[in-house]
């Protein structure tokens, strides 16, 4: 098992959704519902990976009102709260290079906040395993760091992790796979650190997954 994954899955995990119980709820409400509606989006079944105990997925689920609802969680905790609270998510305690195992096809497909602590080596990987789990003209959203530039520091919680923190929009879009719908971009301030540079851009963005060969012209 990669290294990151561990150390989340025994310890971090748990520790994280302890300090990420209180949130903003209709802080993250606004910015969903503002996604949802720009793009006009609509699923019937959704994936998210990295999920916590749901209460995000819980938020898309009133909005959208999807069919079939899954969440990908390393933390026991959280998965333990979340069956308690969200009787409509199904949970599943693997990582996010696991996700093969489940057997289905996915409208949309979200990225909670996990791909920041996904090591570099396993990000094709990833990417590989989202695309093949979208259904068609699937959409794939992602909540993460979108730094100027990217970078990488020690985890201020666990100093044997690694935040590395990039923009996705070019290795998506110039993969020819995918088109950039939305995308919002703010400062998280619960992770502001004034003491040295860590980037605390955060976005959410919204794609499209795309045929090349339909998207793109021939080479005349």
């Amino acid at each position: 098992m990669d290294k990151q994954i561990q150390i989340i899955k025994t310890s971090e995990g748990n520790k994280y959704f302890e300090r990420n119980k209180i949130y903003e709820y209709d802080f993250d409400f606004k910015k969903i519902n503002n996604l949802i509606k720009s793009s006009n989006l609509k699923a019937n079944s959704i994936l998210e990976i990295g999920s916590a105990n749901g209460r995000a997925l819980d938020i898309y689920d009133k909005l959208l009102k999807p069919k079939k609802l899954f969440a990908v969680e390393l933390s026991k905790k959280a998965i333990k709260d979340g069956k308690k609270k969200y009787k409509k998510i199904k949970f599943f305690n693997i990582s996010s290079l696991q996700i093969d195992k489940i057997k289905s096809k996915f409208d949309l497909i979200i990225c909670g906040a996990f791909l920041y602590q996904l090591d570099r080596k396993q990000i094709f990987k990833q990417f590989d395993l989202i695309l093949n789990a979208l259904s068609e003209n699937g959409f794939l959203i992602i909540k993460d760091f979108d730094p100027l530039f990217k970078h990488s520091n020690s985890n201020m919680h666990n100093r044997k992790l690694k935040s590395f923190k990039s923009n996705y929009d070019n290795f998506l879009i110039e993969s020819g796979l995918f088109e950039l719908l939305y995308k919002h971009k703010y400062q998280d301030a619960h992770k502001k650190d004034k003491k040295r540079f860590k980037s605390s851009s955060v976005s959410l963005s919204l794609y499209k997954k795309i045929d090349f060969v339909n998207s793109y012209p021939e080479n005349l």
